[in-house]
């Protein structure tokens, strides 16, 4: 066959499949029963199941932990009015 004839080929082979068989037991087991699970839409479509909204995982973070209050320090400030320390010459 001639480079011209001869199609090029991309992605997965004919008839391959991308899914494996699991049963529900094992698969309950390996995630547990919370787990949200990736499922193929013409799976469900064949199995005349519609399916509303996506559902959209949540990250819960814990709070951070409270930090305890630094002691305070008392000062007071001063201020000169005059670089000789706020007393004026009398002429």
């Amino acid at each position: 066959m001639s480079n011209e004839t001869q199609a090029k080929r991309r992605g997965r082979p004919a008839g391959s499949n991308s899914f494996v068989k699991l049963r529900l037991e094992d698969l309950i087991a390996i995630v547990g029963t919370g787990a949200v699970v990736p499922i193929s839409k013409v799976w469900l479509r064949d199995q005349n199941i519609s399916i509303g909204a996506a559902v959209v995982p949540v990250a819960i973070t814990p709070a951070p932990e409270p930090v305890a209050e630094e002691e305070k320090i008392s000062f007071s400030l001063t201020t000169f009015d005059d670089e000789d320390g706020g007393e004026k010459d009398e002429e």
